[in-house]
């Protein structure tokens, strides 16, 4: 009983790697357009409460959502501000810059959501069905 001695080798395909581990130009590119697009909902629908009378509970938010134009400054700030964090982020630890932009998205999701819960009841009243 004699054995052949067969070895397979297995092969894997090489992987782009990015300069910044997982986060690629076109991931950065991808997730701060989608913040930006939250970020852009937060104001439209906080300016739109506002409106409506309602009040920012945010004490930190609550003198600069008065004024929409430094409200649009502060978030295109915070924008600009995430890619270099996201990058420094992503080469010193994998997988974090991701990880920073997912959580981003999540929270902004959630304030969209609060305030859509807000909107949403006034314009029922308003238009009933």
């Amino acid at each position: 009983m004699a054995t052949t001695g067969v070895v397979r080798e297995v092969r894997k395909c090489p992987q782009k790697k990015s300069l910044f581990g997982e986060l690629t130009v076109w991931h950065v590119i991808i997730f701060t357009s989608i913040l930006a697009f939250l970020f852009l909902l937060d104001i439209l629908t906080t300016q739109v409460i506002l409106r409506m009378g309602g009040v920012e509970l945010n004490p930190v938010m609550a003198g600069v959502v008065a004024s929409p134009i430094l409200h649009v400054i502060l978030k295109y700030g915070v924008l600009v501000m995430v890619i270099p964090v996201a990058l420094t982020a992503e080469g010193r630890v994998r997988g974090s810059g991701v990880i920073l932009y997912a959580a981003l998205i999540v929270m902004y999701t959630v304030v969209i959501i609060n305030n859509a819960t807000v909107i949403l009841p006034h314009i029922m009243r308003t238009f009933p069905g």
